[in-house]
């Protein structure tokens, strides 16, 4: 059996990569605020977490890895993010700030460390960070979130690193998944074009029907995820496979 970590797993993406992962015949653990819109299923375990609470996230790590089992593999996909605050520098709120990098940026670090060190007795294991194309490119008004993905991309590049020199390494990834129809495009399309300049661009590719859909997205991302590639370079553009 594969076992499957999957954060900000009760909408969007997220739930869409959970669908995908037991189609696969994986046993998933979903983590979110509130799994509760998950359908049951009897290889599905749910848990209701703050991801923003570090201090607890290697108990949750512990709990999620119990709840799976012996597994011929395992792999964290660390999903969960936030585009806010959406605003210039200078207009953002500190707090917004604050909880935008606990949730992009320290929550995966905590989580993969915790992963890593619980999960060595694994022969195959996964780390699968749901990145942006905004790591590498600067776009006005998103400061945290193109920063906060930035560090994504370069702690799973140390990570990777790091693994090479392993006598059991573990495979990490940090991908870009592609513009996706998700809440998060929402909130973009509902933001002040003074504070996000590039508002119409996001609001034309949801007239001209550009996005991606989360099931599309995540069939493409499960097809990379389970394929020999896997782990070969450590920051990918879904898009460019």
């Amino acid at each position: 059996m594969n076992g499957y970590i999957v954060t900000g797993a009760s909408r969007g993406l997220g739930a869409a990569l959970v669908a995908q992962l037991l189609a696969h015949g994986g046993s998933v653990v979903a983590i979110a605020r509130d799994c509760a819109a998950l359908p049951a299923h009897d290889r599905l375990s749910r848990i209701d977490a703050d991801l923003c609470e570090h201090a607890q996230l290697p108990a949750l790590m512990a709990r999620a890895l119990a709840l799976l089992g012996p597994c011929d593999s395992l792999t964290l996909i660390n999903n969960a993010g936030t585009v806010t605050p959406i605003a210039l520098v200078g207009a953002c709120p500190d707090a917004d700030i604050s909880e935008a990098v606990a949730l992009n940026l320290t929550a995966p670090m905590v989580l993969g460390n915790a992963f890593v060190a619980l999960s060595s007795a694994c022969r195959t294991r996964r780390l699968l960070c749901i990145s942006s194309g905004a790591a590498a490119k600067p776009y006005p008004g998103w400061s945290v979130y193109c920063a906060t993905k930035a560090g994504l991309d370069h702690y799973v590049r140390t990570l990777a690193a790091e693994q090479a020199l392993a006598a059991q390494p573990l495979a990490a990834v940090s991908l870009y998944p592609g513009v996706i129809d998700t809440g998060m495009q929402a909130q973009i399309r509902a933001s002040d074009s003074r504070q996000f300049p590039q508002k119409a661009r996001f609001d034309a590719l949801k007239a001209e029907r550009q996005l991606s859909s989360p099931q599309a997205a995540a069939s493409a991302i499960c097809d990379y995820l389970l394929s020999p590639a896997f782990g070969r370079e450590a920051v990918v553009d879904i898009r460019t496979l």
